[in-house]
């Protein structure tokens, strides 16, 4: 089947997600889950998910509410906080991450959430099963009926060995900027500016054991960015802004909080239709190297950059052929 082009996470109906509501015993919401994309190849790539993390239950503490500490012994979780605030208990340590922020963490480091309003908590994941087992069991609970969970042979059958559950923690206050797994686009890595687009470096390829990275590029208004045929299946988010995808000779308009998917191979454009952000969260391309040397080479060696160009981008699963503004 076919990915859609274009995935509006604000839209669910009009894109065909199906939600599922976890409670508290109390009655009250824990959290809205939403499988969007499945994960693809050994990595279990382009995997996301769509969540409210909802309020803190009536009469329940943010320390009662960090009771489900766990890690993931294999999994990588990238989440973009779209809405609301909570804590984030990482590692002996507490802080508030808010809208803006996003979180990225590796295989192993202990965390725990508590919501202090809903939020609104966007998923993207690689070598991480825990998520798409959930996902089934909700949707084989909802066909057979809800009893089906407490069934020992189907629990049996889940099989995941990437969720491990800890202690409530113990933790220090710090500030989110103390943390290195919380990132805003206010506190890139790196950045390099280009006539009409700023690109930043978010989350380096070292982070994600040289899987992935996350690279944000804010486009100005009018400046199209174009794609010649590219090794990978491209994936974006799109955080604010709108932007116009050109593909197959067909146009669609992506705005605020969609996902775009090219298909591997195809030759497309990216135009910001206002002021955009868009994230390359499928991180196939290699862009940090890339633009170190670019920028290196354009810097120390201009007389260099059109002949080794080509290499370059040969080299890092560079496809872009043009940027206009």
């Amino acid at each position: 089947m076919e990915i859609p082009w274009i995935i509006d996470l604000d839209d669910h109906e009009a894109s065909g997600i199906r939600d599922f509501t976890r409670y508290h015993a109390n009655g009250e919401r824990e959290e809205v889950m939403s499988a969007v994309m499945d994960g693809l190849g050994p990595h279990g790539l382009y995997n996301v998910t769509d969540t409210i993390m909802c309020k803190m239950p009536t009469g329940v503490t943010p320390e009662e509410a960090s009771r489900m500490n766990h890690e993931h012994r294999l999994g990588f979780e990238l989440f973009f906080v779209d809405s609301g605030s909570m804590y984030l208990y990482l590692e002996g340590r507490r802080c508030i991450i808010r809208e803006g922020d996003i979180l990225q963490l590796q295989p192993t480091q202990i965390h725990a959430m508590a919501s202090i309003e809903d939020v609104k908590w966007r998923g993207f994941f690689h070598d991480l099963d825990s998520f798409n087992t959930s996902i089934a069991v909700n949707q084989v609970a909802s066909r057979l009926g809800p009893d089906v969970k407490q069934d020992p042979d189907f629990q049996k059958a889940q099989g995941t060995k990437d969720y491990r559950k800890h202690e409530q923690p113990t933790f220090v206050d710090v500030p989110a900027e103390a943390v290195n797994a919380v990132k805003n686009p206010a506190r890139p890595l790196a950045r390099f500016e280009f006539p009409g687009l700023t690109v930043k470096v978010i989350v380096p390829r070292w982070e994600n054991w040289g899987v992935t990275e996350l690279v944000l590029g804010e486009m100005k208004a009018g400046t199209r960015i174009s794609w010649g045929y590219h090794p990978c299946r491209e994936q974006y988010y799109v955080r604010k802004g709108k932007v116009k995808l050109s593909l197959f000779g067909e146009e669609r308009i992506a705005g605020k909080s969609c996902i775009i998917n090219v298909p591997m191979l195809a030759p497309f454009s990216l135009e910001a239709l206002e002021d955009a952000e868009v994230y390359d969260v499928g991180g196939q391309t290699e862009w940090f190297n890339f633009l170190l040397d670019y920028h290196s080479l354009r810097t120390y060696n201009p007389e260099r950059l059109a002949e080794a160009l080509p290499a370059l981008k040969e080299r890092d699963g560079v496809a872009i052929e043009g940027i206009e503004t």
